[in-house]
Order: C-alpha cells, then sequence, then structure tokens
C-alpha cells in the first residue's frame, strides 16, 4: 500500500482530471513512466519538474497553452539517459495537462 491520497484529493481547491488518454502510433515500448509537477510561482509563471529529454520544447509548449511568456517557465529535470528519444515527444502532453 502506497501514501493515502484520497484525503489530499478532497482538499479544497484540489483540480482532479480523469479519463483516458490513447496514443496510436508507437515504434518502441517505453517502460519508464512521464512525470510532471507544475508549482505556481509568483509573477504568474510556473516551475515543472518534469522527466523529459526536450526541457526546451516542454517549456515553449506549456507556455503556449498557459497563454504566458516562455521565460515564465521554468523547467527542472535531472539528468537522464535513453537513447531512443522516448521522453523527447511522449512527455510533453502530459507536461501540458499538468500545466493547464
Amino acid at each position: 500500500s502506497g501514501p493515502a491520497v484520497e484525503p489530499l484529493l478532497a482538499t479544497a481547491g484540489a483540480i482532479v482530471v480523469e479519463g483516458e488518454f490513447r496514443l496510436g502510433g508507437q515504434e518502441h515500448f517505453y517502460l519508464e513512466s512521464n512525470t510532471t509537477l507544475a508549482v505556481p510561482t509568483e509573477g504568474g509563471g510556473l516551475a515543472l519538474h518534469t522527466s523529459t529529454q526536450a526541457v526546451a520544447k516542454t517549456q515553449n509548449l506549456v507556455a503556449h497553452v498557459c497563454a504566458i511568456p516562455a521565460h515564465k517557465v521554468v523547467c527542472h529535470m535531472r539528468r537522464m539517459g535513453g537513447g531512443f528519444g522516448g521522453k523527447e515527444t511522449r512527455s510533453v502532453p502530459f507536461s501540458c495537462a499538468v500545466a493547464a
């Protein structure tokens, strides 16, 4: 068993997004997960803690989706390897959804 998330989801102001996401095309099966945590910052910006290989792409598309200048989106990520680019494009839609 993991941490009790139900009380956190019931917190006033919490936003819960539910549904399905289907991605038809796939050239490799990637086992690693895609994660993003979006934290609002002073002045209407966002700090994204994300697992991506495309930091600039993530920054620009999140800025576009949120209608804020790209310089207000700061991406934080740990160094990662990967020779197939599985986190180059596939992680960006999740970052956009979390930020929105």
